[in-house]
């Protein structure tokens, strides 16, 4: 049941990023929609659930990118392990740290996905723009962490894990 959740998050995350953030662009930078899922994934489902969903989310991306198949699925599913592995250890209660991993973490994968793309023979992926733009894709993605984390929690959180962050509440 998981994965068609999933699924159905991923497509979702792929019409939404052709319909809409085709032509809305921040400083010629598109959100990273996929990659969002891929990183809140990796938060949200763990070592073992999110880099499934992350290759996923890649290869549904892949088969629209130009690059060669697999490149955003291998990236979105390494940056998902390492999100699930860093977030382990942090604890689930913030808002702020979900913004700041969805942000490094599109960072990431965006800055992988140039690298490994240079690597298997794609040109113009890495020069002086890549930096602004996985910027600014991290810091879109940031912003639109809060709305697509409760679906993705719900697509691949386990049941003990699908409930929502809460901001501490402190006694009067």
């Amino acid at each position: 049941m998981m994965l068609v959740r999933a699924g159905a998050v991923c497509v979702l995350a792929v019409v939404v990023q052709l319909a809409v953030f085709v032509d809305v662009r921040f400083f010629g930078v598109a959100p990273e929609l996929l990659a969002l899922v891929a990183v809140l994934a990796g938060a949200f489902g763990g070592p073992e659930r999110g880099p499934i969903v992350a290759f996923g989310a890649g290869l549904l991306w892949d088969i629209y990118l130009p690059s060669p198949l697999g490149v955003a699925a291998i990236v979105y599913a390494l940056v998902a392990f390492a999100i699930a592995s860093l977030d382990a250890g942090l604890f689930h209660d913030s808002r702020v740290q979900l913004v700041v991993l969805a942000g490094v973490g599109t960072a990431a994968t965006v800055i992988g996905y140039a690298l490994l793309g240079t690597v298997v023979g794609e040109t113009g992926l890495v020069g002086t723009r890549l930096l602004v733009v996985a910027g600014v894709a991290g810091l879109l993605n940031a912003v639109l962490a809060p709305l697509a984390a409760p679906l993705v929690r719900w697509a691949v959180a386990e049941p003990e894990r699908r409930v929502a962050v809460a901001p501490r509440r402190v006694a009067p």
